[in-house]
């Protein structure tokens, strides 16, 4: 993760505009901790550096909710900051990567979750590859493919830049990438709209099951995505993921499952290839989508009415690690960062318990909004937003 440490540190005036990087505002320091709100305006991202105030210095770095691929231009963020308040550095790790491909807010491969509610309305068959890693399988079947739309979803930063950099040297341009939670992004497509979904060694979680990927809830979503005849494939060298898999879809009279052990494929990546070295065995699950759910996907309406901005004073006044429930939902407040007594940032947990998501909500200019980008609109979501909402507003009578 970019970061520079230094032995002193002082907020200049802000805002202020460096290197083509806007720095809007900055927060008090809140329990030794202070963010920094910018803008690139290359790309026109918006995200956080985090000011950590420690023993005999401070560490600057990217803050983790609000980072997005590629570091690269956090990386140049942080350099701006270094010359503006002319910081004596006494570590970085700034210029240690630098990004060999050109990237713009327009990018033809990596998009924002955003785009999948509206502006997602592909002419071609979907398949979806859940956290494809070295990018080897996803590679390989878009080349296979070229008239297929091909999504990637994964969280490891590396991964992505990586695999654009291959699409863009191999001219590969039916690939997509989302850095997002497969579990949520399903539910933003078009019921059977899907051809396959591929999961390909998934972290088993053997002690924290409810963060795998698979549960009734996930198959269900598959079902509704899924075209007539669409395929669901599970490949993992877990016996304990495979038969915890067998048991969620086995329930089930929606589809024909087919189990494959050490079937050899087309294109194996390096995980493979370290477990076929270790001679692990090698599990298949292929659930075919025989009777598709009729279900329609619903978008769900979440805003902040303008009154809420009020509530932030006594919502710093009287702060506390709030937790509020519901049947299917939850909302978890977990710290606040004012910037003064009318405005700030609080940061929280908020959505299904087994899919949440974790936001800033950011009350500045007289406006209230979700960080770094909006509270996506489904079900769980909404409910939870509601909870969140109703508290608002009672603490400010």
């Amino acid at each position: 993760m970019p970061n520079i440490q230094t032995k002193n540190f002082k907020h200049p005036k802000y805002p202020f505009e460096k290197d083509g990087f806007i720095f809007e505002y900055a927060t008090l320091f809140e329990k030794n901790r202070s963010l920094i709100k910018v803008k690139a305006r290359e790309i026109d991202k918006e995200f956080f550096i985090e000011v950590i105030k420690r023993e005999s210095d401070y560490l600057i770095k990217a803050e983790k909710l609000s980072r997005f691929s590629p570091i690269f231009f956090i990386q140049k963020a942080l350099k701006a900051l270094v010359k503006k308040l002319d910081l004596q550095l006494t570590y970085s790790n700034i210029e240690s990567k630098k990004s060999t491909i050109h990237f713009n807010k327009s990018d033809q491969y990596i998009k924002p979750i955003e785009y999948f509610i509206k502006d997602f309305l592909p002419d071609t068959p979907i398949v979806i590859e859940i956290g494809f890693g070295s990018g080897r399988h996803l590679l390989y079947k878009a080349q296979q493919n070229p008239n297929t739309t091909f999504i990637g979803l994964e969280i490891h930063k590396p991964s992505i830049e990586q695999v654009i950099k291959q699409c863009k040297i191999q001219n590969i341009n039916n690939v997509l990438i989302v850095d997002y939670d497969a579990r949520i992004f399903l539910e933003l497509l078009q019921s059977q709209s899907v051809k396959t979904i591929y999961l390909h060694f998934p972290v088993p979680w053997d002690k924290k099951p409810h963060r795998r990927v698979i549960s009734d809830e996930f198959i269900k979503e598959c079902l509704r995505v899924l075209i007539k005849d669409g395929t669901f494939e599970l490949r993992t060298d877990s016996e304990n993921y495979y038969n915890y898999t067998f048991e969620v879809i086995n329930h089930l009279n929606k589809f024909d499952i087919k189990i494959r052990k050490n079937h050899k494929l087309q294109i194996s990546s390096k995980y493979e290839d370290r477990w076929k070295r270790l001679e692990k065995n090698i599990y298949d699950i292929i659930l075919t989508n025989t009777n598709p759910l009729l279900l329609q996907k619903k978008i769900y309406e979440i805003k902040f009415e303008d009154s809420i901005f009020d509530t932030f004073k006594n919502l710093n006044k009287n702060f506390s690690n709030v937790y509020l429930k519901d049947k299917n939902c939850f909302v978890h407040f977990e710290n606040i960062f004012p910037i003064n007594d009318y405005e700030g940032v609080v940061k929280l947990t908020l959505g299904s318990y087994n899919k949440s998501e974790h936001k800033y909500i950011v009350f500045k200019d007289k406006k209230v909004k979700y960080f770094p980008n909006y509270l996506l609109p489904i079900k769980d979501n909404y409910k939870a937003h509601q909870l969140l909402i109703e508290y608002l507003k009672g603490i400010s009578k």
